[in-house]
């Protein structure tokens, strides 16, 4: 049996180091090539539309080299000094997608998890990094919210989003032949308003209205997208290949295709400390639960960002400020004082009535499991893009608890709780939070409030591993 390029030996079973190995190969009859797709629907779309694109049918696509290309252009609202302009928010090309569903030959192989964005904001927080941040992401997908002229006008840029969440970033073959698994459609849904970011005519990021005329304008900005395109390489592979994959599908009937699939909760009108948002799915591999809580008016276009503390680094600047629909809070209840304590939360996740941790974990486990949980351990490993306790706290919490067994296979490992053919409850039991104080716009005068409710929304992300199985005639099944 041959062996791998780590586990050369000599005649006698003793190592070689890699470093030290005369080792080189080549692949014969190997040609590369990217095409450029045009959407199915219309040239133009707005909040809420759909954006509907083939990919190529026949040939071995290259998963990595997705990309959606596009214009946006924010709509601003009113005239004069109470007019409102919309600026783009953080991550804006992934922020402005609400929904990603991916079908192969008709059946949804990707359910699409409500509030995507949401989705991807909270993995890219944890298993993005700063290196990435500051330089690829804020090149292409405009990262940080970037007002070029404050207070002048709506937001103006060309984008592109090539970081996906679930089939189309996170498989277990970064091939896919389709004519095997036949052809592939991906429909993206733009999220609504609330994602944007308000700014009135002559002030500054972040500044409360000067009017209730511009409070009103506030709800009524807009974007549009339009010059929209996708592109995608295709590669060529020596015919060996395709007759090692066809051989496959006569001895063992299908070609599995592992990847991540999402399945999102929601638990509204918290007003108390403590709270137990429950849940149930029926997977044959839940890896890691992932959860955070938001204010309950998240959905609301026209609120107030807000300004990140101790953002450091990459987070300095307009990199600090997020937009109310993405600012994930822990609601803790801190020491007085201004402290870096822990505070008061407490939470345990359970699964069938067992307690994860054993006991009840504080803010700093939740620090720690932001890399833990994506396997980031050793001096080496990269970080996260939560750089501070008060980012944590207050803008980019997330709660995480990890399930599957990490090994160097990733997706191609199905190593989660099956919980197929069992009644599985779980929860999040969370204690020790304080509801914000309800600070609304005050109607018929200036508005100084920050338009906080004093109710938060809890949003749980449960990750699994799914399995796509191509059989002869592309015939297809999917196990979730």
């Amino acid at each position: 049996m041959a062996m791998s390029y780590d586990e050369i030996k000599d005649m006698e079973g003793r190592f070689i180091p890699e470093n030290v190995r005369y080792l080189v190969d080549s692949m014969s009859q190997y040609s590369r090539n990217r095409f450029r797709l045009e959407t199915v629907s219309a040239q133009t779309a707005g909040p809420g539309r759909i954006v509907t694109v083939n990919l190529p049918e026949g040939a071995c696509l290259d998963l990595k080299s997705f990309r959606f290309h596009f214009d946006v252009q924010g709509i601003s609202s009113g005239a004069g000094a109470d007019e409102v302009h919309a600026i783009l928010p953080n991550d804006a090309a992934q922020s402005l997608v609400q929904r990603v569903e991916v079908l192969f030959n008709g059946i949804a192989c990707q359910q699409g998890a409500s509030e995507y964005n949401t989705l991807a904001q909270i993995k890219k927080l944890t298993k993005g990094n700063q290196d990435r941040w500051s330089s690829v992401d804020s090149l292409c997908s405009g990262a940080a919210v970037n007002p070029t002229l404050p207070g002048a006008a709506s937001s103006n840029e060309s984008l592109v989003l090539q970081d996906w969440v679930g089939l189309l970033g996170e498989v277990s073959t970064r091939f896919i032949d389709t004519s095997i698994f036949g052809q592939c459609q991906v429909r993206l849904s733009l999220a609504p308003t609330a994602v944007l970011i308000p700014l009135q005519q002559g002030q500054q990021l972040g500044d409360a209205y000067t009017s209730v005329a511009a409070e009103g304008n506030s709800h009524n900005i807009s974007y549009s997208v339009s010059n929209m395109s996708f592109t995608i390489d295709s590669v060529s592979l020596n015919p060996i290949y395709n007759k090692l994959l066809r051989d496959r599908l006569e001895n063992d009937d299908y070609l599995p295709l592992n990847y991540k699939e999402y399945y999102s909760f929601s638990l509204d009108s918290i007003t108390s400390g403590a709270s137990t948002p429950r849940f149930s799915v029926s997977s044959g591999s839940l890896d890691c639960v992932l959860g955070t809580y938001r204010d309950s008016n998240y959905l609301t276009a026209g609120i107030l960002p807000h300004q990140l503390g101790g953002a450091g680094g990459a987070g300095a600047g307009y990199a600090a400020w997020c937009t109310n629909y993405l600012r994930f809070r822990s609601l803790n209840t801190l020491a007085v004082g201004g402290t870096q304590l822990a505070g008061a939360l407490r939470y345990n996740w359970s699964i069938n009535n067992v307690q994860m941790p054993q006991y009840r974990a504080t803010l700093m486990d939740a620090a720690c499991d932001v890399a833990y949980a994506q396997d980031k351990v050793g001096m080496d490993a990269e970080g996260s893009l939560i750089t501070s306790k008060d980012t944590l706290n207050d803008g980019k919490f997330v709660c995480s608890q990890v399930l599957n067994h990490p090994t160097r296979w990733g997706v191609g490992c199905k190593s989660g709780f099956n919980s197929r053919g069992i009644n599985t409850m779980m929860s999040w039991n969370v204690s020790g939070q304080t509801m914000t104080p309800n600070d609304p716009y005050v109607p018929g005068a200036p508005t100084t409030g920050t338009g906080t409710t004093g109710i938060a929304s809890a949003y749980v992300v449960v990750e699994t591993t799914a399995e796509l199985r191509a059989g002869v005639g592309k015939s297809l099944s999917v196990l979730f």
